[in-house]
């Protein structure tokens, strides 16, 4: 409020301060030169927030004139040097609590090992042509508004960025490691200089092993699981096809293998721009993700436009051949409960079976609650609620085959005290099973 109001009465202050002080011009002129800088810069200092340096020169009048009318009323220079303690003590109470604000002791040493790899490339471009790609949309380096740094550690290059140059010459820059003959910074932790001429044969090599095999799916990017690692690919390819965003959501097998943030959610998130994932060239789009390597459940890709609307998804489950073959020893035994699906655990796990089944039976989501049987068990995001909540959808858990359908949910590893699970949809649950562990025991 006293800043607004200070910024509203900016034209008495310029008119008036002169009256209480000396020299009156520079007093003026002090009070005045950042609006006088912003009306002839209206379309460049809205959206450059370090100028608002230029207002300094307002707040400094009006504390001076406050401060002198304050010492002409009271006839003391005492009123001065409390007014000098009191800024400093307010100073440096400001600075400690700002001090605890922003970005941390790991963000800072991302900082400087990132400084360190920019050195590292300058002095193997020195007066090269460079490329920079998969670097974001404002080139950020450190954080989020550093937004010139690869141009200030690169100025004496001649810097190209988003797309390779026409012809492979010089180096290239991007946050991907690929561990081949063209890197030529294998020390580097963050940033990596490649020569260009090695790293487009390499992609090249790489797409002709791509196609070489059958996609999992054929849409504007055809998208290829090869080993433990996603393509996406599209040919012809053009510059609007570099910015498409692309989801990957890996479902685990185990709970345990989610950080605690993405516990919540049941999956890690691997959504990507292709141009931070991947390359454009000789008229081609190729990207890739690689997949975690702990035991996967599924995962679910696709693409997504604006506010994350979806174009097309393709869903694959991974443990459906194993959740097939172990159908037999899983059916063998008397099941845990029953109810719409029997549920059976062994090995840590929660099956869910249903031997007369289509595909009406599994549209619906599952609940799935975990009660510890210590609440310390929890994550902290959880213990407000005293379970686990495991709920998923059985397209990224199950299976149906024969007629038949089968899913399977790792439980977590803690000692579980009860289970309550079943499937719910827009009006509430359709059916709930319970399962007592503590009493079985």
């Amino acid at each position: 409020s006293m800043g607004m109001l200070t910024t509203g009465a900016h034209p008495c202050f310029a008119a008036a301060g002169p009256m209480f002080v000396r020299p009156r011009i520079l007093f003026a002129t002090l009070a005045s030169f950042g609006f006088f800088w912003a009306l002839p810069m209206y379309d460049y200092t809205p959206i450059h927030l370090f100028e608002s340096i230029y207002y300094i020169g307002l707040p400094l009048v009006f504390f001076t004139i406050v401060l002198l009318l304050a010492r002409r009323l009271t006839k003391r220079d005492s009123v001065i040097v409390a007014a000098a303690v009191a800024a400093l003590l307010l100073f440096a109470a400001s600075s400690f609590q700002m001090s605890r604000v922003g970005y941390g002791a790991e963000s800072a040493q991302v900082a400087r090992s990132t400084e360190q790899d920019m050195l590292a490339i300058r002095k193997s471009v020195a007066g090269e042509h460079v490329t920079v790609l998969n670097l974001g949309g404002n080139y950020t380096l450190f954080f989020d508004w550093a937004a010139y740094a690869m141009s200030y550690y690169l100025n004496q290059s001649l810097i190209r960025y988003r797309r390779p140059p026409p012809t492979d010459h010089g180096f290239i820059v991007m946050r991907e490691r690929v561990d081949i003959d063209a890197l030529l910074t294998p020390q580097n932790q963050y940033l990596f200089l490649y020569d260009t001429a090695g790293l487009m044969a390499w992609y090249r090599s790489l797409y002709r092993s791509v196609v070489a095999t059958e996609p999992m799916a054929r849409e504007d990017f055809d998208v290829y699981l090869i080993d433990d690692t996603l393509y996406y690919l599209e040919e012809p390819c053009y510059a609007a096809d570099f910015v498409a965003s692309f989801f990957a959501h890996v479902f685990p097998a185990a709970i345990e293998d989610l950080s605690d943030d993405r516990r919540e959610y049941g999956f890690d998130n691997f959504d990507f721009v292709v141009r931070d994932r991947g390359l454009l060239f000789d008229g081609k789009c190729l990207a890739s993700v690689d997949l975690p390597q702990y035991d996967i459940a599924s995962f679910r890709t696709g693409r997504i436009r604006g506010a994350g609307a979806e174009v097309w998804s393709i869903v694959r489950v991974l443990q459906g051949p194993k959740l097939i073959s172990a159908y037999p020893s899983i059916v063998s035994r008397e099941p845990t409960a029953r109810s719409e699906f029997d549920l059976y655990i062994d090995d840590g796990k929660l099956y869910y079976v249903k031997k007369l089944c289509g595909s009406d039976d599994v549209q619906d989501g599952f609940f799935l609650h975990v009660v510890p049987a210590d609440p310390d068990d929890l994550p902290d995001a959880r213990r407000q609620y005293g379970f686990d909540n495991l709920d998923f959808g059985f397209d990224v858990r199950g299976v149906l085959f024969d007629g038949k359908c089968v899913a399977s949910v790792g439980l977590p590893q803690y000692a579980i005290a009860r289970i309550t699970t079943g499937q719910y949809d827009g009006t509430g649950r359709i059916w709930v099973a319970e399962i007592d562990l503590e009493a079985d025991e």
